[in-house]
Protein backbone atom coordinates (compact mmCIF):
# COMPACT_ATOMS: atom_id res chain seq x y z
CA UNK A 1 0.00 0.00 0.00
CA UNK A 2 2.44 2.52 1.24
CA UNK A 3 4.62 1.66 -2.20
CA UNK A 4 1.64 2.43 -4.46
CA UNK A 5 1.42 5.48 -2.80
CA UNK A 6 5.17 6.74 -3.21
CA UNK A 7 4.79 5.64 -6.42
CA UNK A 8 1.62 7.92 -7.19
CA UNK A 9 3.51 10.97 -5.33
CA UNK A 10 6.02 10.88 -7.62
CA UNK A 11 3.96 10.43 -10.72
CA UNK A 12 2.31 13.06 -9.68
CA UNK A 13 5.76 15.47 -8.87
CA UNK A 14 7.36 14.20 -12.42
CA UNK A 15 3.60 16.26 -13.97
CA UNK A 16 4.35 19.33 -12.16
CA UNK A 17 7.55 19.79 -13.42
CA UNK A 18 7.06 19.32 -16.94
CA UNK A 19 5.27 20.44 -19.96
CA UNK A 20 5.06 19.89 -23.77
CA UNK A 21 3.51 20.96 -26.34
CA UNK A 22 4.34 18.30 -29.13
CA UNK A 23 5.42 18.18 -32.23
CA UNK A 24 2.26 19.63 -34.07
CA UNK A 25 1.71 22.66 -31.38
CA UNK A 26 3.83 25.58 -31.33
CA UNK A 27 4.94 27.13 -27.59
CA UNK A 28 3.43 30.78 -27.82
CA UNK A 29 3.62 31.92 -23.97
CA UNK A 30 4.50 30.43 -20.54
CA UNK A 31 2.81 31.23 -17.08
CA UNK A 32 4.57 31.14 -14.00
CA UNK A 33 2.23 30.57 -10.94
CA UNK A 34 2.61 31.97 -7.26
CA UNK A 35 3.81 28.42 -6.17
CA UNK A 36 6.95 28.65 -8.97
CA UNK A 37 5.17 25.80 -10.93
CA UNK A 38 5.42 27.04 -14.48
CA UNK A 39 3.55 26.39 -17.86
CA UNK A 40 3.78 26.33 -21.42
CA UNK A 41 0.52 28.06 -23.31
CA UNK A 42 0.44 26.00 -26.57
CA UNK A 43 -1.27 26.60 -29.90
CA UNK A 44 -1.68 25.03 -33.29
CA UNK A 45 -1.78 28.80 -35.48
CA UNK A 46 -3.84 27.76 -38.57
CA UNK A 47 -0.81 28.16 -41.54
CA UNK A 48 1.18 25.63 -39.40
CA UNK A 49 -1.05 22.34 -40.40
CA UNK A 50 0.90 21.89 -43.28
CA UNK A 51 4.29 21.98 -41.46
CA UNK A 52 6.03 20.09 -39.50
CA UNK A 53 8.83 19.92 -36.89
CA UNK A 54 11.37 17.23 -35.09
CA UNK A 55 11.03 16.92 -31.71
CA UNK A 56 12.84 14.71 -29.24
CA UNK A 57 11.15 12.61 -26.85
CA UNK A 58 12.63 14.22 -23.74
CA UNK A 59 13.64 17.39 -22.76
CA UNK A 60 17.74 16.93 -23.06
CA UNK A 61 19.28 20.47 -23.44
CA UNK A 62 20.25 22.06 -20.26
CA UNK A 63 21.51 24.93 -21.61
CA UNK A 64 18.42 25.93 -24.00
CA UNK A 65 17.87 25.67 -28.01
CA UNK A 66 21.02 27.35 -29.32
CA UNK A 67 21.09 26.46 -32.63
CA UNK A 68 18.94 28.85 -35.70
CA UNK A 69 16.43 26.00 -36.22
CA UNK A 70 15.52 25.46 -32.67
CA UNK A 71 12.40 26.59 -30.66
CA UNK A 72 10.57 25.07 -27.34
CA UNK A 73 8.61 22.28 -27.57
CA UNK A 74 8.51 21.49 -23.99
CA UNK A 75 10.85 21.53 -21.23
CA UNK A 76 11.16 19.40 -17.81
CA UNK A 77 12.52 20.39 -13.94
CA UNK A 78 14.64 17.80 -12.30
CA UNK A 79 14.29 17.45 -8.48
CA UNK A 80 17.39 20.07 -7.66
CA UNK A 81 15.27 22.51 -9.89
CA UNK A 82 17.07 22.71 -13.35
CA UNK A 83 15.51 23.22 -16.47
CA UNK A 84 16.37 21.01 -19.15
CA UNK A 85 14.56 22.17 -22.67
CA UNK A 86 13.05 20.10 -25.21
CA UNK A 87 14.14 21.76 -28.12
CA UNK A 88 12.16 21.11 -31.41
CA UNK A 89 13.60 21.28 -35.05
CA UNK A 90 12.16 22.91 -38.34
CA UNK A 91 13.94 23.11 -41.13
CA UNK A 92 14.43 26.82 -42.38
CA UNK A 93 13.18 28.16 -39.33
CA UNK A 94 15.91 31.27 -39.60
CA UNK A 95 14.46 32.16 -43.46
CA UNK A 96 10.55 32.18 -41.95
CA UNK A 97 11.04 33.68 -38.76
CA UNK A 98 12.83 36.91 -37.37
CA UNK A 99 13.71 37.51 -33.66
CA UNK A 100 10.96 39.77 -31.71
CA UNK A 101 11.80 39.96 -27.96
CA UNK A 102 15.07 38.71 -26.98
CA UNK A 103 14.88 39.09 -23.40
CA UNK A 104 11.32 38.76 -22.01
CA UNK A 105 11.80 37.93 -18.56
CA UNK A 106 9.14 36.86 -16.05
CA UNK A 107 9.02 36.26 -12.48
CA UNK A 108 6.47 34.14 -10.01
CA UNK A 109 2.86 35.90 -11.03
CA UNK A 110 3.60 36.47 -14.21
CA UNK A 111 2.59 35.73 -17.97
CA UNK A 112 3.79 36.38 -21.28
CA UNK A 113 1.31 35.66 -24.40
CA UNK A 114 2.47 35.91 -27.78
CA UNK A 115 0.14 37.85 -30.57
CA UNK A 116 -1.28 36.23 -33.77
CA UNK A 117 -2.11 38.59 -36.45
CA UNK A 118 -5.10 38.14 -38.68
CA UNK A 119 -5.85 38.64 -42.36
CA UNK A 120 -9.36 39.72 -43.76
CA UNK A 121 -10.04 36.40 -44.42
CA UNK A 122 -9.33 35.43 -40.70
CA UNK A 123 -6.08 33.31 -41.64
CA UNK A 124 -3.41 33.72 -39.51
CA UNK A 125 -0.49 36.02 -41.55
CA UNK A 126 1.89 35.66 -38.22
CA UNK A 127 2.30 34.72 -34.89
CA UNK A 128 5.05 34.62 -31.73
CA UNK A 129 6.61 31.59 -30.66
CA UNK A 130 9.41 30.58 -27.86
CA UNK A 131 12.48 30.36 -29.27
CA UNK A 132 14.64 29.80 -26.12
CA UNK A 133 13.79 29.81 -22.43
CA UNK A 134 17.25 30.41 -19.54
CA UNK A 135 16.25 30.31 -16.21
CA UNK A 136 17.52 32.41 -13.65
CA UNK A 137 18.17 32.91 -9.73
CA UNK A 138 17.57 36.05 -8.25
CA UNK A 139 19.51 37.29 -4.85
CA UNK A 140 16.79 35.12 -2.90
CA UNK A 141 17.47 31.68 -4.44
CA UNK A 142 14.01 32.31 -6.31
CA UNK A 143 13.80 31.07 -10.36
CA UNK A 144 13.28 33.47 -13.10
CA UNK A 145 12.77 33.22 -16.60
CA UNK A 146 14.04 34.85 -19.89
CA UNK A 147 12.41 33.80 -22.91
CA UNK A 148 13.62 35.14 -26.30
CA UNK A 149 10.21 34.25 -28.71
CA UNK A 150 10.37 34.92 -32.41
CA UNK A 151 7.87 36.20 -34.92
CA UNK A 152 6.90 33.55 -37.66
CA UNK A 153 5.76 34.95 -40.60
CA UNK A 154 3.36 32.23 -42.25
CA UNK A 155 3.17 33.91 -45.69
CA UNK A 156 6.36 32.80 -46.43
CA UNK A 157 6.33 29.45 -45.53
CA UNK A 158 6.20 26.75 -48.67
CA UNK A 159 4.10 23.96 -48.58
CA UNK A 160 6.22 21.33 -48.78
CA UNK A 161 6.68 18.72 -46.40
CA UNK A 162 10.09 17.84 -44.80
CA UNK A 163 12.51 14.65 -46.40
CA UNK A 164 12.20 12.84 -42.99
CA UNK A 165 8.19 12.96 -43.70
CA UNK A 166 7.92 9.58 -45.51
CA UNK A 167 4.86 9.53 -48.11
CA UNK A 168 3.53 5.96 -46.95
CA UNK A 169 2.90 7.27 -43.46
CA UNK A 170 -0.76 6.22 -41.75
CA UNK A 171 -3.17 6.41 -42.99
CA UNK A 172 -1.82 6.78 -46.76
CA UNK A 173 -1.53 3.13 -48.17
CA UNK A 174 0.14 2.84 -51.55
CA UNK A 175 -0.96 -0.29 -53.37
CA UNK A 176 0.40 -2.27 -56.06
CA UNK A 177 -1.88 -2.35 -58.99
CA UNK A 178 -2.31 -5.45 -60.84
Amino acid sequence: MWCQLVILLFSFLGLCLSDYCGSDQIAYGMEVHHSGVIRLLCSKPSCYDKNYSDCPERADSPKGCKKTNDWVGGFEKNIEGDLSIMCCEFDGLEKYAKIRYSDVRIRRGEFFEGEEKENSDGDVIRFDAIKDIRMHRDTEGKAYYNLTILSFDCESIPDVKPAWLQKSQWPYFQYAKN
